[in-house]
């Protein structure tokens, strides 16, 4: 990039979103750039090696809804190989193993609760997922723990839109060589300029300029796909001030925290009959524990919600050390000396994300379509905080690029 330069498009994030808005441009030949403060592609999506042979993903995780989601023909163009079969768990609740005739009941339980939520939401009620919940049902607390991953809030911070609305084919495929790397290479051709932070966005007058850490950028349109943890957070300067009514949106779709913690264990540290799927539980803490992903011999869990910015505060010591002690509990002290090579995110303290996925304020409605309104045919915005039934996921993200540079390219013709 220039010091000063005009684009009739520029895309600001590489993540997702902007990536897919980017593919989509090139495909309808709008020249243009994509604008991303960090160092690397992908966003939320982040696959890193563990133990310099596995890859692992730190971010997004499953192919949700497999067969509807676009990323998986991407997987097969690429060829990056994906699991399909469905998960059997057991449980580990109070030191013990739990034996039951009924091992669905927390997921009937959870049933429960969403059949709940689409009545009132047929009533035109928008309240939190916490208020529909039985504080005295056995299952309470793995339903709490649930909601904390699926919305990366506690249960009284979301509405109960963000489950009648969601799109869920209920497939869940993780990728063999990582989604995160897959949505980096669906975007290997994009025109993008890494390690440029825009820090100011003056739209009142044609062209918009673009004020950035490696100089002043003009362009016609603009799409942003900041997430909106950066853009409650004030860091991109907009010149007029945003509308009323896109800061009640951003507002109103706040991100949360959601982190994963994995490490290594030794051959013989797990008994090869163990289960792969454990949902552990002891006093007021749950954790879903994955063994043995494609065969490879790592464990993996994942916090959510406040106890997930407070865990991700305390440092990564913290939280391998509570992993370490999970794993102990359900396998014996022997265990502890066979886990190693940790990995944890903390996507709290990403400065250019700022958290996990947004979940919509109980008592709002249509707040994503709010944020994906466009703004006098200049200001486009994408992301998966935008997408009406597939938000918090990267396909979501995803197809909310295409819808973008659609609108923009309306707007231009």
């Amino acid at each position: 990039m220039t010091k000063t330069s005009n684009y009739p498009l520029i895309i600001i994030g590489a993540g997702a979103a902007g990536l897919a808005a980017s593919e989509m441009a090139t495909r309808r030949g709008v020249k243009h750039r994509v604008l991303e403060a960090s160092h690397r592609t992908g966003g939320r999506g982040l696959t890193e090696i563990l133990a310099d042979q596995y890859p692992v993903d730190l971010g997004c995780h499953w192919l949700h809804s497999g067969s509807i989601n676009p990323y998986t023909e991407w997987a097969t163009k690429l060829g990056f190989d994906y699991s399909i079969s469905r998960w059997d768990f057991s449980m580990f609740i109070d030191g013990a193993w739990y034996f039951d005739t009924d091992a669905t009941a927390p997921f009937r339980y959870i049933d429960e609760i969403n059949a709940r939520m689409e009545a009132c939401q047929k009533k035109g009620d928008a309240c939190s997922q916490w208020e529909l919940a039985d504080s005295d049902n056995k299952w309470n607390q793995f339903f709490q723990y649930w909601v904390s991953l699926m919305s990366s809030v506690d249960a009284d911070q979301v509405s109960i839109l963000d489950i009648c609305e969601y799109l869920d084919t209920h497939e869940d495929w993780p990728v063999m060589k990582g989604y995160g790397a897959l949505i980096a290479r669906q975007g290997v051709d994009c025109p993008v300029d890494l390690n440029c932070v825009v820090t100011k966005i003056n739209w009142g007058d044609l062209p918009i300029s673009i004020e950035t850490s490696q100089g002043v950028i003009t362009a016609d349109r603009v799409v942003i796909t900041a997430s909106t943890g950066v853009l409650n957070a004030g860091d991109i300067e907009f010149n007029p001030k945003l509308p009323g009514w896109k800061m009640e949106a951003i507002n109103a779709l706040p991100l949360g925290n959601s982190n994963y913690t994995f490490c290594t264990f030794e051959p013989d540290a797990i008994d090869p009959d163990a289960p792969d799927h454990i949902l552990w539980q002891r006093d007021d803490q749950t954790f879903w524990v994955r063994l043995r992903e494609f065969g490879h011999p790592y464990a993996f869990t994942s916090t959510g919600g406040r106890f997930a910015w407070w865990l991700e505060k305390q440092g990564q010591d913290a939280s391998i050390e509570l992993f370490s002690d999970v794993m102990v509990d359900i396998f014996g002290s022997r265990i502890r000396d066979k886990l190693s090579n940790f990995k944890v995110s903390a996507w709290g303290m990403d400065p250019w994300i700022r958290g996990a996925y947004s979940a919509a304020q109980p008592g709002k409605t249509g707040m994503r379509a709010e944020l994906a309104r466009c703004i006098d045919d200049r200001l486009f915005f994408a992301g998966e905080a935008t997408s009406p039934e597939s938000f918090s996921t990267a396909h979501g993200a995803y197809q909310s690029g295409h819808r973008a540079i659609n609108q923009v390219c309306d707007s231009l013709s």
